[in-house]
């Protein structure tokens, strides 16, 4: 077999990776606040994709940087076993999370008597059956509403070292694989059973998630090339799908036509839409991105602003500030349940909400450059700072 793979990746991340990676997080922490009244300006209210589309694709284009260079450099075993470890790292955040977020709710619903809380987040069967819930969860057959990411994820990493095997006959064989995959998704009903007890399945499939992922990938790892910022016809064209699908997706400045309108989406948009990663989101989310991708330029000044860095610092501790996030969120929608979903209400639980995962992930900006300080008296010298901040990068990010 012939190994096409590049010989070499860039050293240096793009940083615009971990400003959209925070920007990313605060959407979702938005977007999973029960009955916040924000939630009606975040993107996925003025077009098709969401927080989950960025999620996943950015997350691919770091996963084939760092995995990558792994695999390229230092073979195909400590690239797996780099990819196992990191695999590791999800499972037991997705095991930890169930006996804190999850049990947790329980215990809130029991101490005030209702059940609220246990519906709102799925929970019912942890309820009514604990240790087989338990189980099927360690499982991932169980996966209720605001788990799900963490065990897609799982899934997508695991598939690289497939990947990355069958790129050595050609890069293009993932990707036209992989959309296959995707293809066949809403034909054959490919799915995993998010339910033991009943049919549900996993909010968000990952035999239909991956071509995203792997889109994301391929950038990362140096199988595709960016394209051209600003061409005269991709941008234009991406422009024009953007605006398009605003009125497409219910935005109040259309109500008036909201028949017509509806009547469109329900064509164009099944209900499974986010399940499958339905057309329409797939290639909403890829205009976005290019037009985004066209506008930021990587030397513009304000992107060493230092009102920004906050926002970098959550993307690169996009894991543990994942975790917060979720917790947050729960936080943030237990508030609005007590006192209410005035736009008072709303204000102060999102702007406290953000600002303490700021500074949660500031924190952790200071934790692991102090860990990553501490040298070993035999160590002549320290590591240069750009190794430092590589290696820490890598460490905390989601990949």
């Amino acid at each position: 077999m012939k190994e096409s793979m590049p010989e070499a990746l860039p050293r240096k991340r793009d940083n615009r990776l971990d400003l959209a990676r925070g920007f990313m997080l605060l959407i979702i922490f938005i977007a999973h606040v029960p009955n916040n009244l924000w939630a009606d300006f975040i993107p996925a209210r003025f077009g098709f994709s969401s927080g989950a589309e960025i999620f996943v694709f950015v997350s691919g284009i770091t996963s084939g940087i760092a995995f990558g260079r792994s695999f390229i450099k230092k073979g195909f075993y400590e690239g797996t076993r780099r990819i196992l470890k990191r695999i590791v790292q999800l499972y037991a955040a997705h095991i930890g999370l169930i006996f804190t977020l999850g049990l947790g709710v329980l215990a809130l619903d029991q101490f005030n008597g209702n059940t609220i809380l246990t519906q709102r987040y799925g929970l019912e069967f942890l309820s009514a059956q604990p240790f087989a819930a338990l189980s099927a969860y360690a499982a991932l057959r169980y996966v209720p509403a605001f788990f799900d990411i963490l065990p897609m994820y799982v899934i997508l990493l695991a598939l690289v070292p497939a990947a990355i095997t069958l790129a050595r006959i050609s890069p293009w064989l993932v990707l036209v694989l992989s959309g296959f995959v995707w293809q066949l998704v809403p034909v054959l009903g490919l799915q995993l059973s998010g339910h033991p007890l009943s049919d549900a399945s996993w909010y968000f499939n990952p035999f239909a998630w991956q071509f995203l992922f792997f889109i994301g990938f391929g950038f990362g790892i140096g199988w595709l090339k960016a394209p051209e910022r600003k061409n005269a016809v991709l941008f234009p064209a991406a422009i024009l799908v953007l605006l398009v699908s605003i009125p497409l997706t219910g935005w109040p400045f259309f109500q008036v036509f909201d028949e017509f309108f509806v009547t469109l989406n329900a064509i164009i948009y099944p209900p499974e839409a986010i399940t499958i990663l339905h057309y329409t989101r797939l290639v909403h989310f890829l205009a976005l991105a290019y037009v985004c991708y066209s506008l930021v330029d990587p030397k513009a000044a304000w992107l060493e602003h230092p009102r920004i860095q906050p926002l970098y610092a959550i993307g690169r501790n996009s894991f543990p500030s994942f975790l917060a996030g979720v917790v947050l969120s729960l936080l943030g929608g237990i508030a609005i349940d007590h006192y209410g979903t005035s736009w008072t209400v709303a204000h102060g639980v999102n702007f406290l909400g953000m600002a303490l995962l700021l500074a949660f992930a500031l924190g952790m900006d200071r934790f692991f450059k102090s860990k990553s300080n501490r040298v070993p008296s035999q160590l002549p010298a320290q590591p240069k700072p750009s190794a430092v901040t590589q290696n820490r990068s890598e460490a905390v990010s989601l990949t």
